[in-house]
């Protein structure tokens, strides 16, 4: 194997993990994870649980997907977050495989990571009226 294919392993601390305090739903266990590049160029990130069960996901900015994406937060989830009102938030909506081979993502309850506080959530905005499986690939 040449020193380009072979496999980089990367030690990460805790500091350097967004902390969610209640898990993710379905992954409560996991309370540390980190935002990874999936690739160069491309939109999609890896967020990958560092503790309790094995669990990575591919993620991508909702705004990337869908124009005009609101991104707002309640103010109990801002305070979750603690994250100020003018506050720059990390926005990711979860990217999933169906049965059929189509990939979808879910614009109706996104993640939100306070990079200052390094703290995140998985959000369900109140009124939202965007798709829980929202087409980004139909299968062929």
């Amino acid at each position: 194997m040449t020193p380009a294919h072979a496999a980089v392993e990367t030690e990460i601390t805790v500091s350097e993990a967004v902390t969610f305090p209640d898990g993710i739903p379905g992954f409560e266990a996991c309370r540390h994870w980190v935002v990874m590049a999936a690739e160069a160029a491309t939109p999609l990130r890896r967020l990958h649980a560092i503790d309790g069960t094995e669990a990575s996901f591919l993620a991508i900015d909702p705004r990337s997907v869908l124009e005009g994406y609101r991104c707002e937060l309640s103010a109990a989830d801002r305070l979750r977050l603690g994250a100020r009102e003018d506050e720059p938030l990390l926005w990711l909506a979860l990217v999933m495989m169906e049965p059929s081979g189509a990939l979808t993502v879910n614009l109706r309850a996104p993640i939100v990571i306070n990079p200052r506080t390094m703290t995140g959530q998985q959000v369900l905005p109140h009124n939202c009226l965007y798709p829980l499986r929202h087409v980004l690939l139909p299968a062929e």
